[in-house]
């Protein structure tokens, strides 16, 4: 039996066929459909072994009554095995980790993969439409929006199909991030320590996830609800949650070393063949998050990117229309500039700097 069928939507009812069919959604016709009409009934488990199915899995109608879908990827191995939910575009302006899925879902074929691959390369495609990190229908941040309701708007929908359809069903989770338009990071490769509703053994696997990424540093996420990581590890499931660049853009390095990360992760699990040889090594780990602005106005970086400074040093500086000075932005800690501003222009509340502390790993 095919995994695939054309049904309507609950919301579809009534609807005659020949319009279904007939009027293909406008969101496709700009250029970010796949693989044809958008299916509402689709089993990522009912792909055969050996094959690879690229669907636009429907979750919901628009307000004009064109569908709502994610693009989703499978390639099911020729053996049984672990599954893994690789996913990007959790935020429209966030590109490395899209190009990233592209290219492995590119090269990748059935009988180099055991058990299953679930790629979702552009998680929010109105948002991506959109060039935003919100979505420009209902407003919502659908990376604080996890695990969704079925019930609720757009975006919530959205979050319920993808968490409940998707990452549910895996036994690893890489969600891929970058600074989008706003900001800029250098690559660390998230885990999260246990407590908050994490075991041990899960934040055990959510660690070496992060290590056999290979980045630059591994960083200890903060426990924040509705994130898809936090909230997939809550439920047991083995996380890693990568931060590569931003600034607007893509650099293809970036995008590669999210690619050949995910490459090594997927072969020390054994769901891709060949030999991920050691583990890398970390020493420290980065621990902290975002200060918030104080103020609107234009803000001055005064450091680097990955430059490491001392508790009290002088990291940006915001200023009004006059050029004036309203705020001095000082580090809070010893630590190392993980994240900066790229965009000038800020609003009070919105992160500011990113100076995050070393810590020995025990």
């Amino acid at each position: 039996m095919s995994a695939l069928t054309l049904n309507p939507s609950p919301e579809g009812e009534g609807l005659p066929d020949e319009t279904r069919i007939s009027t293909p959604p406008r969101l496709w016709e700009r250029g970010l459909g796949g693989e044809g009409y958008p299916v509402w009934d689709f089993d990522p488990f009912g792909v055969p072994p050996g094959e690879v199915q690229r669907v636009q899995w429907a979750f919901g109608r628009m307000a004009d009554g064109n569908p709502a879908a994610i693009p989703l990827i499978v390639i099911s191995g020729e053996k049984p095995g672990k599954t893994a939910a690789l996913i990007a575009g959790i935020h429209g302006d966030e590109f490395e980790g899209i190009a990233a899925l592209w290219q492995l879902a590119e090269c990748l074929t059935p009988d180099q993969v055991t058990g299953r691959l679930l790629i979702v390369p552009i998680a929010h495609l109105t948002a991506y439409q959109a060039g935003l990190r919100i979505s420009p229908i209902d407003a919502v941040n659908l990376a604080r929006a996890f695990p969704g309701d079925a019930s609720g708007t757009i975006t919530y929908r959205l979050a319920h199909h993808l968490f409940q359809n998707v990452i549910c069903c895996a036994d690893l989770l890489v969600d891929c991030h970058s600074g989008g338009v706003r900001m800029a990071f250098a690559p660390v490769a998230g885990f999260y320590q246990a407590g908050n509703g994490i075991s041990g053994e899960c934040a055990a696997a959510s660690l070496e996830a992060a290590k056999w990424l290979g980045l630059q540093n591994v960083w200890a996420l903060p426990p924040r609800a509705g994130v898809l990581s936090y909230e997939a590890a809550r439920i047991g499931i083995a996380v890693t949650g990568g931060e590569i660049g931003g600034r607007g853009g893509r650099l293809e390095t970036d995008s590669a070393m999210y690619r050949d990360g995910i490459w090594r992760l997927l072969q020390a699990h054994g769901i891709l063949q060949g030999d991920p040889g050691a583990m890398p090594h970390y020493e420290t780990y980065l621990d902290g998050d975002w200060a918030l602005s104080p103020t609107a106005g234009l803000i001055e970086n005064c450091v680097s990117l990955g430059e490491r400074v001392k508790a009290g040093a002088h990291i940006a500086t915001i200023r009004n229309p006059f050029g004036d000075t309203l705020a001095h932005l000082t580090a809070a800690t010893d630590g190392f500039v993980m994240g900066m501003r790229h965009l000038c222009s800020i609003q009070m509340g919105e992160w500011a700097t990113c100076v995050v502390e070393e810590k020995q790993f025990s």
